[in-house]
């Protein structure tokens, strides 16, 4: 159990850093009629199976000058989450992280998040979705040429595999995203890299309401055993990725989740498949 409960914290992790690292919360708020400056809190969290609950509240980048912030302490709110019909009183951590560790999270629990900020009260709602159904991969091997100073282009490449389909079921149009990591110590580069601008060995899908991906040889940076997380996310996740796509700086519109305030506050779930990346005879 211990030993499911690390793996799916890791992988956790790995979505955090590749997802949501690129995702700024830079907004501006003004009172339509005075111009006045409104201290609205942003709030980001993702909820998943197996980890801790963690939200991070911070303030808004105002454009405007000389505005004056509410006296709220930022690390000193007393935020309640409710997990179905439990409460828990979340733990200060610092920079405006709060956590807590509800048990037996699973396909279908309901979260509400709720303090006081600026006098008003602050309300969060999300749930967490099923897992992908039926997750298959039409291969488990997948055969590119290394791109070396010796071939690619000009030279003898080997041969490269057709695309891996990556399925699951979705009768719903629900949304769903792909992440692929490599799982070697030492991975193997397909190319050659500098060593500052050598790939982080992770990359992601856009958000799809398919039942389907397609993983392509050129896809790949490195050779070996490789991890594909498909993710099931709700459409404020996929509504947030469009936006931060064509904007990365700015999220404009609040919420549909949360009262009072701005940002995320999401769950989702996910399987896992595995490939191996190997390299094709010449």
């Amino acid at each position: 159990m211990n030993i499911m409960k690390n793996k799916s914290k890791v992988q956790f992790s790995a979505l955090k850093y590749l997802l949501f690292s690129a995702i700024a919360f830079c907004l501006t708020s003004c009172d339509d009629e005075s111009g006045a400056y409104t201290d609205f809190p942003v709030i980001e969290a993702y909820l998943y199976p197996g980890n801790e609950v963690s939200v991070k509240v911070s303030r808004q980048t105002p454009f405007l000058s000389d505005v004056e912030y509410s006296g709220d302490d930022i690390n000193n709110l007393s935020l309640v989450l409710i997990h179905n019909d439990s409460a828990y009183t979340m733990f200060a951590a610092d920079s405006g992280w709060y956590t807590c560790n509800p048990e037996n999270v699973q396909a279908g629990d309901v979260f509400r998040l709720s303090f006081i900020f600026d006098a008003r009260e602050i309300t969060a709602y999300t749930f967490i979705p099923e897992k992908p159904l039926n997750l298959t991969q039409s291969a488990t091997r997948i055969y590119t040429p290394r791109m070396d100073g010796s071939s690619g282009i000009g030279g003898s490449p080997g041969v490269m595999s057709d695309p891996v389909q990556i399925s699951w079921d979705n009768n719903d149009g629900s949304y769903y995203l792909m992440v692929v990591e490599n799982m070697e110590a030492s991975p193997d580069p397909i190319r050659d890299f500098d060593d500052e601008d050598r790939p982080t060995g992770r990359f992601r899908k856009s958000p799809t309401q398919s039942g389907s991906e397609m993983l392509r040889p050129f896809d790949f940076e490195y050779f070996g055993l490789h991890r594909i997380v498909v993710y099931h996310v709700l459409p404020d996740y996929a509504t947030l990725y469009e936006q931060n796509s064509s904007s990365s700086l700015n999220l404009t519109n609040p919420s549909t989740s949360i009262g009072n305030g701005y940002g995320i506050f999401t769950g989702l779930n996910s399987d896992t498949l595995y490939i191996s990346v190997i390299e094709s005879s010449k």
